[in-house]
């Protein structure tokens, strides 16, 4: 090309990616075709006179989130970025909290699971949309983690009405769960389960450190559901390594059921950590999450892993 093409080249590629103008207008300025414009400006593309850069904020890495959720049918993945995966808690509920910020509206009711992640997200909801609040899940974990802990502060910023169920997640046997399905209390909160819709819900993997369920159960049955093929649960709902359900729990659980939460058109699942690698494959591929938040280090072992089982 000499002077003349490319300094016209130039000018078109200025006058449409700094100064906005569509091909139609550049081709009525120069006295030029619209084929002839877009001609050109592929030309200044091909030859390099223009170079085409994305930055995304900081936080989390866009990338990473895309093939994530392409590769397990998400309706959204976000792969939070952190140093390291000692400390990722606060990281992913401040991401969480973002998300819900976006997409919760007025006619939502919300359900909510506990653990010490969820608990994170709740200082990260400012300007959250005022809705109702529902505990999907019976109580669970330390003071502060529990899911009336968190429903209460959820509540607490958005104004919105709270229903909460002051039960374990997992009681002892079928007879004390069908008695406090019956109580009148916790038999109005369940009720509202089939109307929630948007849940946000814990990823725990099958260790005490890392999953509520343990301490309510004890150590031995633990192994024995351990041997059975779990590795992962939400709000009590188990999982063996190809997201198929194992359903020991499920006449002790004061919670939301397998097929409720399937019903609900968008749950989320929290949860990173090098721990929860087993446990976040197996929840996605159940079918139980939508979407997910996770840090960027577990959701690149989940890409090298794969989704099929």
């Amino acid at each position: 090309m000499g002077p003349e093409e490319i300094t016209e080249l130039v000018v078109v590629a200025r006058r449409h990616y700094l100064d906005g103008v569509s091909r139609v207008d550049i081709a009525k300025e120069r006295g030029l075709s619209r084929f002839k414009v877009g001609r050109m400006l592929q030309t200044a593309l091909d030859e390099g006179f223009v170079r085409i850069e994305i930055h995304a904020p900081a936080g989390v890495d866009y990338e990473v989130s895309e093939e994530l959720r392409v590769r397990f049918g998400l309706r959204r993945a976000l792969a939070v970025q952190t140093p390291d995966e000692s400390s990722v808690r606060e990281a992913l509920g401040q991401v969480a909290g973002q998300l819900l910020r976006e997409i919760v509206t007025r006619d939502d009711l919300l359900g909510i699971d506990c653990g010490r992640t969820l608990r994170s997200m709740t200082g990260h909801l400012g300007g959250i949309a005022h809705c109702d609040v529902v505990q999907i899940t019976g109580m669970g974990g330390a003071v502060g983690d529990t899911g009336p802990d968190i429903t209460r502060a959820i509540s607490e910023v958005n104004g919105g009405r709270v229903h909460s169920v002051f039960a374990p997640i997992v009681v002892p046997d079928r007879r004390t769960a069908s008695a406090l399905h019956d109580a009148r209390a916790i038999r109005t909160t369940l009720s509202l389960f089939p109307r929630v819709t948007k849940a946000v819900v814990a990823i725990g993997a099958w260790t005490p450190e890392l999953s509520q369920i343990p301490a309510l159960i004890g150590a031995e049955e633990t192994r024995r559901l351990a041997a059975a093929g779990v590795v992962g649960e939400t709000g009590g709902l188990l999982v063996d390594a190809d997201g198929r359900r194992i359903r020991a729990l499920d006449e002790r659980r004061i919670a939301i059921t397998d097929e409720q939460l399937r019903a609900v058109p968008d749950v989320i699942g929290v949860g990173g950590g090098r721990g929860k690698t087993a446990a976040a494959q197996a929840l996605l591929r159940s079918g139980l999450l939508s979407s997910v938040v996770t840090d960027v280090h577990l959701a690149r072992r989940l890409l090298a892993r794969g989704a099929g089982a």
